[in-house]
């Protein structure tokens, strides 16, 4: 782009060397739209970059949320997890849940994360 600048402004020194005002006032004019585009590229080119860069953060945090997801559990995980929760259907719409025994014994309302009322 510093390329482009350069050679505008050498064509800038060239026009106001230009004898005849009718040609000189046609060459302005042609240079204006030229300076004109060139700058809307170089906006363009600059919201390009940060795009890109926004887009470089949203795939890594893809690929870790992808990792997390799909990440390997071995057996002797599932059978912990299984040994900490307990499935229980909700009172009042009858969707199932997983809830850790520990928050059964301790607390007699759990909210229903699908209809908002008490599971138990």
């Amino acid at each position: 782009m510093k390329e482009v600048k350069f050679k505008i402004e050498k064509l800038k020194e060239e026009i106001s060397s230009v004898e005849d005002n009718k040609y000189k006032d046609i060459f302005n004019s042609i240079l204006s739209i030229v300076s004109d585009i060139s700058d809307s590229i170089e906006e363009i080119d600059y919201k390009q970059d940060s795009i890109e860069e926004n887009i470089k953060y949203i795939d890594e945090d893809i690929i870790g949320l992808q990792d997390e997801l799909f990440e390997e559990v071995s057996i002797e995980e599932l059978i912990e997890l299984e040994d900490e929760y307990i499935e229980i259907n909700c009172k009042n719409c009858n969707k199932p849940l997983f809830v850790e025994k520990e928050a059964i014994d301790n607390n007699n309302k759990i909210p229903c994360p699908f209809c908002n009322k008490e599971a138990l």
